[in-house]
């Protein structure tokens, strides 16, 4: 006796069924994995912050340097002490627009803060891919590795000398709740008022050159470098440099403290600055995550 085979029509519902299983378990395993990224990058922000903090109780409670400036180590003020270096070639050449991944790990293990790290991977965010396209300088240059930055209020410009918009270690904002507000730069660990509640890195994705318009030319150098700005023109609320969005809506911090968490963005237009930074004004009034980033910004007030 022949066995029966499938109809058309059956193979058909067969299908159909297969189809609407994919439908709803293939959403689930993309949140499944965003919320592995998510943790992963969580465990890497209070990895980062609990090494700064032995970093720092060595080293007579002095911050390690937020900047990631070209300069060399034999520059005492600007170049010795900074947690992260730039790109850089085995002999310690800087190679500031045509790295590659490996030049991009030599620069971060180069780093103030890596003996007390000592895992390259601890700087990468596994939601970041930016370091594997292929930048247009050739020669094997990939796109940033690194994934975390430091805010320029937390020593980010040595004690004395003058950038980043801080003079003397101080600004002055204006439009801050109660009328204009003079900051000064955090320089040591016993500085800090509240530690719980003040960031020490965020999630950057701004790599473009400074003072370049990137609708016009994109000269992506393929990491983050200097610091991450905030308070454009000294506004209390303005966005200078654009944070990540490697978790979609979200993002994670690192505190002072040591520990790490999430913030959910609120506002849209933080998404739109975050991925085309001349999409929005940088001072957007009524934007909770501005506020956010700005009360919890490393300084003292």
């Amino acid at each position: 006796m022949r066995s029966r085979g499938f109809t058309l029509i059956e193979l058909l519902v067969v299908i159909a069924i297969i189809g609407m299983l994919l439908a709803v378990l293939i959403p689930a395993l993309q949140i499944a994995k965003e919320q592995a990224t998510g943790a992963v990058c969580l465990a890497n922000l209070s990895g980062l912050t609990k090494a700064h903090n032995i970093y720092q109780s060595e080293n007579d409670a002095w911050l390690v340097m937020a900047g990631c400036f070209p300069i060399g180590d034999d520059d005492l003020v600007w170049g010795r002490y900074r947690w992260v270096k730039p790109p850089q070639d085995e002999h310690g050449n800087f190679t500031l627009h045509n790295s590659t991944v490996e030049e991009k790990k030599n620069g971060i293990m180069k780093g103030a803060l890596y003996p007390y790290t000592e895992n390259v991977k601890l700087y990468h965010c596994p939601g970041d891919k930016r370091y594997v396209k292929d930048l247009v300088y050739g020669g094997g240059a990939k796109g940033a590795y690194r994934s975390y930055s430091m805010p320029d209020g937390a020593h980010g410009v040595p004690r004395g000398q003058n950038g980043a918009g801080w003079t003397n270690g101080r600004r002055t904002l204006t439009g801050a709740p109660g009328g204009n507000v003079t900051v000064t730069m955090l320089y040591k660990y016993n500085e800090v008022v509240t530690p719980s509640s003040k960031y020490m890195y965020v999630e950057e994705a701004y790599t473009h050159a400074p003072g370049v318009d990137s609708r016009l030319y994109p000269p992506d150098r393929g990491y983050n470098a200097d610091l991450w700005s905030f308070w454009d023109s000294n506004t209390w609320t303005a966005w200078w440099d654009p944070l990540a969005y490697f978790h979609n809506d979200r993002s994670t911090l690192g505190y002072l403290d040591g520990h790490a968490e999430k913030w959910t963005w609120r506002d849209p237009r933080t998404i739109r600055f975050a991925k085309n930074r001349e999409s929005e004004p940088r001072n957007q009034p009524g934007n909770p995550d501005q506020e956010m980033m700005s009360f919890n910004y490393p300084c003292r007030r």
